[in-house]
């Protein structure tokens, strides 16, 4: 008699061996991060991130510092016009790679800080609707990202990769309790001629940061 095949387990192995990869695979980047990239363009980034959002103080509390780290890896341009991330992909030769390295880097290179709205938070797990385009979603959070504070019907910007069904969050999760520039994003948006991923990988960082709901984009 042949056998059944349970493809509600295989699927839940592969998403599970997907899960465990892309979190080794965040480990090893930000090794790469702060053991590879020069000091001298980490410090040259700050001074560029702090003109984009008119800082003028020196210190950032922990969850600032985490946002720079975030803009710093995935948005910042090198002199040789890539980013952070992209040079880490460079930097793999033929027979580092593994089959699902592909898969990963493209995901991790399309990703943008996006505003979501928390519906409710269950474990590990964040439920929440899309702010730009209302699909609601699941959120994956591994154990190391610190979610507190964040409460059901609140703005939060996070970056995400989609794992089937479901999203794995891939960076901090940046509560943005002020309505007025959240409604300044959504109409940004509709005047910008990009898309709203193009928009979000160019300027998501003003209004995720943003205090000044008056401010502009520095574009």
């Amino acid at each position: 008699m042949d056998k059944i095949v349970d493809f509600t387990m295989i699927r839940k192995e592969k998403e599970d061996r997907l899960l465990t990869f892309s979190a080794k695979h965040i480990e090893e980047f930000q090794y790469f991060v702060e053991r590879e990239v020069n000091i001298r363009e980490k410090v040259k980034a700050k001074h560029i991130f702090r003109q984009k959002n008119e800082i003028e103080f020196i210190d950032f509390t922990n969850s600032e510092e985490l946002l720079f780290q975030d803009w710093f890896t995935y948005d910042y341009l090198t002199v040789k016009g890539l980013t952070i991330y992209q040079s880490y992909v460079t930097s793999f030769s033929k027979n580092q790679m593994h089959p699902l390295h592909s898969v990963i880097h493209a995901l991790f290179m399309a990703s943008v800080l996006e505003p979501f709205k928390v519906i409710k938070i269950e474990n590990n797990h964040i439920y929440a609707e899309k702010l730009l385009t209302k699909e609601k979603c699941e959120i994956n959070i591994m154990e190391s990202n610190k979610r507190k504070g964040i409460k059901e019907e609140e703005v939060i910007f996070l970056r995400t990769i989609p794992i089937f069904e479901k999203l794995l969050c891939i960076s901090g999760i940046f509560v943005q309790k002020d309505i007025d520039v959240v409604n300044n994003l959504l109409n940004d948006i509709n005047k910008s001629e990009d898309n709203w991923r193009t928009f979000l990988k160019k300027y998501s960082i003003k209004y995720t940061w943003a205090k000044d709901s008056t401010s502009s984009i520095k574009k």
